[in-house]
This record gives structure tokens, sequence and C-alpha cells, in this order.
């Protein structure tokens, strides 16, 4: 009896802590239930040849350039899917990542926090529009696909696991990814613009209009390197160090295991 009731009394004393961090959610039909996505927009003045930093963790990227002088991001946090069941038990103080914003004159810094009580961030897929001339300033993320068009000037990408796209880019370029294929459709190169582009695991395909000036530095150790342009190198091979047209740009190529294509823009 003693025993008894030491358990009934322990019961009482456990159960508020316990009802005080959990919460059980019953499904009811034709009911929406708990929310799965928050939005972030924000939108502020700046000028063409401004700066922008964004930092993700996971989730994809897309910046487009466009005809105003102001910046526009959009953003989505997923929250993880907690609906798998008809009665479920999650955490009263569980949030979703934080989105850092801070401007600085004509320099623009985004950030995704993780989560508190996280190690690590929820999806957040950003789309942001920026003027035509700009500066990307670590444009990061560990997980997802990065995709940048309508732009020039210098940018500066780095992506752990995912694909990067870059289309109807005009500047100096860095462009690297550890798990992940690289594409990039380049205009109107100078003779001062560096472009380095690499990989892993993965392929590089370059676009480069057929009147481009340049010099290219290819290597691809586990793989081959395809070039549409006349040049002295029979293809396929496994590295290349050749000028196409006149000295102009600087462009170097590196993947070590997967493809490199060069190829002439329709």
């Amino acid at each position: 009896m003693k025993k008894l009731l030491f358990f009934v009394f322990s019961v009482l004393l456990i159960f508020p802590f316990i009802s005080s961090c959990i919460i059980a959610v019953v499904d009811f039909p034709d009911e929406a239930g708990f929310p799965e996505v928050q939005e972030f927009e924000k939108n502020v003045p700046l000028d063409a040849g401004g700066t922008l930093s964004l930092e993700n963790i996971d989730g994809d990227i897309e910046i487009q350039g466009w005809d105003r002088n102001e910046l526009q991001v959009f953003a989505e946090k997923i929250m993880p899917n907690l609906y798998d069941r008809k009665i479920r038990m999650f955490h009263w103080n569980y949030s979703v990542p934080k989105i850092e914003f801070d401007k600085f004159e004509d320099f623009v810094k985004i950030k995704t926090r993780a989560a508190s009580g996280e190690s690590k961030a929820k999806t957040v897929h950003y789309e942001v529009r920026v003027p035509h001339s700009i500066n990307l300033k670590d444009i990061t993320a560990v997980k997802g696909d990065i995709f940048i068009s309508d732009l020039y000037g210098e940018a500066y990408i780095e992506l752990k696991d995912g694909d990067i796209k870059v289309d109807n880019f005009s500047g100096s370029l860095t462009a690297s990814v550890d798990n992940g294929s690289i594409k990039a459709s380049l205009y109107d190169l100078r003779n001062e613009d560096e472009l380095t582009i690499s990989t892993k695991q993965g392929d590089i395909i370059v676009y480069l209009q057929p009147e481009v000036n340049c010099r290219i530095e290819a290597s691809s150790p586990d793989g081959d390197i395809f070039c549409e342009f006349d040049i002295e190198n029979p293809m396929p091979t496994d590295k290349i160090s050749t000028v196409i047209g006149e000295d102009g740009a600087s462009i170097s190529l590196t993947t070590l295991n997967g493809n490199i294509e060069i190829k002439k823009m329709e």
C-alpha cells in the first residue's frame, strides 16, 4: 500500500513538469492544422554597385538582377513535418530559424541563424532581387542550390552540397562546390576579369561567347575535358592551358572528380 501511494505521489509531482514542456496535438477532419511555412519579406533602397552578403545553412538561394535601385528579399522558412501521426507531442519552445537583416549604407547583410534549441537551422529558401550592377560577397550555403542571373560586377559563391547555376553574368566570379555541379553562362568578359570555378565531386559546364578573348586553365584529373573552341589540345583531355582569341580574361576551371565542358553560346 505504501509503495502504491508513493508511486501515485511521484506521478503527481512529475506530471506538471512534463505538461509544461510538451503539448498533445490532435488532428480534426478538414482542418489545416499547424502552419508549416513562415514568410519573411524586406525591401530597402540599394544603389547600383552596392554589395550583398547572404549566408544560408539549408535551402535554395536565387538572386536576380532588375532595373531598380532597390533590394527585395523574400524568404520561406520551412518547418519540419511533425504531422505524421494522429496524435503528436512536441516542445512548446520549438521555434523556426531566425533571419538577421542588416544594412550599412550600400552594404546589405542577410544571415540565417539556427532556431533556438536546434543544432542546425531548418530549411530557408531565399528569392532576392537586386540592381543589375552588384557585388555579391560571401553568398554561401551548406545545403541547397544557388542560382544567380542577369548581373554584372563581382561574385563570390561557396556551397557544400548542391548545384550552382550562373546565367547571364559579366565580371569576376569565384564559385566552388564540394558535392555538386556548376553551370555558368558568361558574357562581355574584360581583360581584368578573373573567373575561378571549382568542384570536388561534380561537373563544370561553361558557356562563352564565340568571339570571347580569354586565357583558360582547366584540370580534371579523374574526368574528361571537352572544348568546342579551336585549340591545340586533342579532345577529350584531362588538362588544358590555352588562349582563345586574344589574351583577355583569366578563367580557371578545376574538378577533382567530374567532367569539364567549354561550350560556345548559340
